[in-house]
């Protein structure tokens, strides 16, 4: 298929069949339906990973993860377990954008923003002595991007300083122009900023954007939209208490090889092997 004529559809259905080749080299003759999902959350997680290093987690979250997203081989949720999950017991190796020496590790972490109805729930959070570092996780969903959607209590109800940071001056642009982002999902960003505001006044914050690409993602121009969309968004939030970084999952797992102790190092060669494909 040429690269650029392809729809997004079309890039969302090779990166889903790409996904699946992963899983069926990593862990060969697990069934997986039409849709793309293993009939077990066991049968989508990488060797080093076990139920108990997430499942009282994703129960106690608003997203229903729990309950069949994590079977699903292009899962983010699955992906950041299975990256994540053996650091559970293993916390003291975890380091995360220049932080080490991390006292807790939650997936599915409810971070109210002090507005009505349901909390964002961010993929990780992980907590140092000074410094939070919340995660949210993307693997396939930006192929299929929708328009910026914020409630009318979050232009009227946030009345404190929360009003004169760089993530309320984007949200009020986005209220605007819903279109502005082609695959970031900008508003989940700005609702996850405003949540860790609003629980972890005082804090040094930091939100990671930590997201999937395929081994040959130069040959596909959804991909480097995709990147613009992310720079453009840096720019705009700049300035604020909140830091806002992002990687993707392959440079991330690079940062860790020079010190990863052998335990890790295994878990890297896993999860390489599951998702470090071409499509």
């Amino acid at each position: 298929m040429d690269s650029n004529s392809a729809t997004r559809k079309d890039h969302l259905k090779l990166a889903k069949r790409g996904l699946r080749k992963g899983l069926n080299i990593f862990s060969p003759g697990t069934h997986i339906n039409a849709k793309g999902y293993t009939e077990s959350i066991a049968d989508n997680l990488v060797s080093s990973v076990m139920p108990a290093d997430f499942e009282s987690d994703l129960k106690q979250g608003s997203g229903n993860e729990d309950s069949g997203k994590v079977r699903a081989t292009h899962s983010s949720s699955a992906l950041v377990v299975n990256c994540f999950g053996p650091f559970k017991r293993h916390l003291s190796d975890l380091q995360i954008c220049g932080t080490e020496g991390l006292t807790s590790l939650h997936f599915e972490k409810k971070c109210p923003t002090g507005l009505r109805g349901t909390p964002p729930n961010l993929d990780l959070l992980t907590e140092h002595t000074d410094h939070i570092v919340a995660i949210e996780s993307k693997c396939t969903e930006y192929l299929s991007p929708h328009p910026a959607d914020f409630s009318t209590s979050y232009e009227t109800k946030i009345c404190d300083a929360r009003r004169e940071s760089s993530w309320f001056r984007e949200m009020q642009r986005l209220i605007k122009s819903p279109r502005t982002y082609s695959c970031l999902d900008a508003a989940q960003l700005i609702k996850h900023a405003f949540g860790l505001l609003n629980c972890y006044p005082g804090r040094k914050l930091t939100l990671l954007y930590l997201y999937w690409e395929p081994l040959n993602a130069v040959d596909f121009p959804i991909f480097e939209e995709h990147r613009s969309d992310i720079a453009a968004f840096s720019e705009m939030i700049a300035g604020s208490h909140l830091d806002f970084e992002a990687m993707t999952y392959n440079d991330l797992w690079s940062s860790w090889d020079e010190t990863a102790p052998k335990w890790l190092s295994k878990h890297l060669r896993d999860l390489r092997e599951r998702y470090a494909v071409t499509i």
